[in-house]
Parts: structure tokens; sequence; C-alpha cells
């Protein structure tokens, strides 16, 4: 069977589950961009409901995956994509701020009451365009309004990642927090201290990579809120207005750029402190290793970006050809007062091709040309390769006859 759109194995799983006497819905974020007049048939992710207990699914689909049975998951593969499919259920208490103690497969009202937004409770039908609306979803997505199901507070209370959550939507397009879900994030922002530090990242990456984020306004209300000190504790919160600024600017949607833009300082650190400051927001955050070293260097190097017009002409060539060079480039023009710099990045780019030149000589040439073995080998190369990036050199044959100049090479 040809592979199919996850729109379409969404839609072949729930005909199926309804052509079985069962009730189900598509329910989530594709149900609130179908309501905002988005087409979702290219949406790269779609949730079912039903009423269908879990081994009812596993018998109706030869194709399952059991991943988390005891809550009612289950995915159904179809069409060559995974579509997952959720038995209404109703919750009970949370102890532990995320997982609910007990679980009991229930009605659709009893399902769509446990969730966290009424913008994430309303259930639709796209075999005949029917929506069910039990919690006045519908209303507050065309509101552009985020609203707690029930009492804020509470809802909050179950799993302390719905306070970024929270922050993420109400961040989201032309969304806002309503203002009882507003002071509940206040009043409870505590709890997001009991959340593992991998789903507060994944959080955090949403908010600064998806098209819709508005990621000024969501570092703002990260402060506002209380959340900031908890989740980016590096971050000086009296930064945050002229950093959000910059985040509306920048263009790159990028987790890390997202980081070093909040946690750059109007001061320059040494490496040392950027290196340990940056380790300690990897810890945190449970970042790779690879993060935390493009996060270090991106803030190792600004100084040397915004003081480009006073380096040397070697040093603005490495930056210019730099392989994050984009990045930097990026930044600078989101903080709004480089011009001449990024004129000047540009122009040494061009005038390279975009690409760091190839140095002049080496280390096997030297020797053969007669040059003994040891350090002065390597003191040599550096000096050529310094007077190449500042112009002064163009060739191979410029390079030897510099080095005979000064003693280095014999003189043929």
């Amino acid at each position: 069977m040809a592979r199919g759109t996850p729109y379409e194995a969404a839609v072949q799983v729930l005909g199926h589950l309804r052509d079985n006497g069962h009730e189900a819905w598509i329910v989530g974020g594709a149900v609130r961009d179908h309501l905002l007049g988005q087409d979702v048939r290219a949406a790269a992710e779609l949730d079912v409901t039903t009423d269908a207990v879990p081994e009812r699914v596993f018998a109706l689909f030869r194709r399952t995956l059991d991943v988390g049975k005891a809550f009612g998951v289950v995915r159904v593969g179809l069409l060559g994509q995974w579509t997952e499919v959720a038995t209404f259920r109703s919750d009970g208490d949370y102890a532990d701020g995320r997982h609910p103690t007990s679980v009991s497969f229930g009605s659709v009202q009893e399902d769509v009451l446990r969730r966290d937004f009424t913008i994430n409770g309303v259930l639709w039908n796209p075999l005949n365009g029917e929506i069910l609306d039990l919690v006045g979803g519908v209303q507050d997505i065309h509101a552009r309004r985020v609203r707690a199901i029930g009492d804020a507070r509470e809802r909050l209370r179950e799993d302390g990642l719905r306070l970024l959550r929270a922050v993420r939507f109400g961040c989201t397009g032309e969304f806002h927090l309503e203002e009882q879900t507003l002071s509940a994030v206040r009043e409870e922002s505590q709890r997001i201290t009991a959340v593992s530090p991998e789903r507060i990242r994944d959080e955090l990456h949403k908010i600064a990579t998806r098209l819709s984020s508005r990621r000024g306004d969501a570092l703002c209300l990260l402060r506002d809120s209380g959340l900031l000190v908890h989740v980016l504790p590096q971050v000086s919160a009296e930064n945050c207005t002229e950093s959000a600024m910059v985040l509306d600017r920048l263009a790159p949607r990028e987790f890390v750029l997202f980081l070093a833009t909040v946690l750059r300082s109007q001061r320059w650190l040494p490496s040392a402190d950027i290196r340990a400051q940056c380790e300690q927001l990897a810890q945190h955050l449970r970042l790779s290793r690879a993060e935390a070293q493009q996060l270090a260097a991106l803030l190792r190097s600004r100084r040397r970006y915004r003081a480009l017009l006073q380096c040397s002409r070697a040093r603005q060539v490495l930056a210019a050809t730099r392989e994050d060079a984009e990045l930097h480039e990026a930044l600078l023009f989101a903080e709004g007062d480089a011009g001449a710099e990024l004129v000047q990045l540009a122009d040494l780019r061009a005038q390279c091709n975009g690409v760091r030149p190839v140095p002049l000589v080496d280390g096997v040439l030297l020797q053969r040309l007669g040059m003994p073995a040891g350090p002065c080998i390597g003191h040599w190369l550096r000096r050529v390769r310094w007077a190449q990036l500042e112009g002064r050199l163009d060739s191979k044959d410029s390079a030897i006859a510099w080095l005979q100049r000064r003693g280095a090479l014999s003189s043929p």
C-alpha cells in the first residue's frame, strides 16, 4: 500500500474505529489549526481519542505499538504512518505533580475535563466536519485566548509542565493567556521545579524554534510569571526586555542561538566564566555536548564580532569565514547597531568567495626546503598564515620568498 500522510492515516484510523461501533475524534493542535482556517492535511501529527480500550484497538488493527497501555495510549500503523490513539479516561490524584495515581477509562466528557486548556479540549470528526466542544474551546480559539479547563490552579498542580505550556501557547501567534490562568501560573510557578530537565528543555525548544512563537513575549512572560529563575537560572531578569527586542528581530529559529541571545551580557566576561556558565546551563537543561560547545563558542566570540572594526584584517577574515558565522551575523543584525560590521563581513566574504583561504605552505614543504623539524615549523607556519590572511602574501612563491628574507629558509 502506498505511503499516506499523517492526516490520511489518522482519518483512516478514526474511520475504522467508527465503522466498528466506537466513538472516535481528532484532538489537539490539528483541531485548533483547523478551526483557525489552516489546512491540516499537511500536518505532521494528528492524534485520535476514542472510547475503544487498548485491547480493542489491538484487535482492530494489525500493526500496533503499546506505548502506554496503562494510560490507554496505543500507536496504530497505517499507510506507513504511526497514529497515536488514546482511550477516553479520567485521572486520579497527581501525587508527584506529573503522573496520576490511578487511571480509569471513561466517557468523552471525563476525558475532555482532565485536559489542560480549553483550546486543546475541542474534538473534531473530519469525516463529516462535526465539532464537539464541551469546555468553550471554540470560542476561546476564535478569541485567541488560552484558558485552563476548570480550576486553573488545580490543572497546573496536576502537571508542573503545564506552567511552561501555558507560556508557550500564550505566546503563539495571536494567542494570549487569560487573566485567571496567568494569575494561576504566577501563583504556582514554584511547581516547575518538580519537572524533569528534559521536559523543560523540550518545551523551551518549542518556544525557541517554532515559527509561530513570539519569542520575545515568551521571555518576558517567563520573567513576569516567576518561571525564568527556575527554567533559565543563568539568565539575568534585568536584561530580559532588551533581549526580548533582539529575539523579535532574530531570523534563525535555532535553540542554541536563542540561548546565546538571552545569556549574552552587556559586560565582557572572561572565557573561563563563559565556559562555566554554559556548562551549568548545559547540565541544567541536559543539553548535548555539541550544543554546549556551540553555545560557548557563540558567547566567547561575540566580543570579537562586536569589536570587528578594531580588529586586524586577519581576524576579520577569520570571523567572516567561521562555520557559525551566519549565526553571529544574525545576532549582530538583530541587535540593530552593527551595520558597519555586517557590511565589512559581507565584503570580506565576497573577496574570498565565502571560503577561508587555503594555507600557502605546509610543514612537509618547509622541511623539503631545508627547515629543520621541530617547533620552529609551527611558528613559521602560523606567521605565514597570518600574513596571508592580512593580504600581504597571496601565493606559495611569495610565502617562500618571505621566509627567505627572514632567514627561516636558505636563499637559493
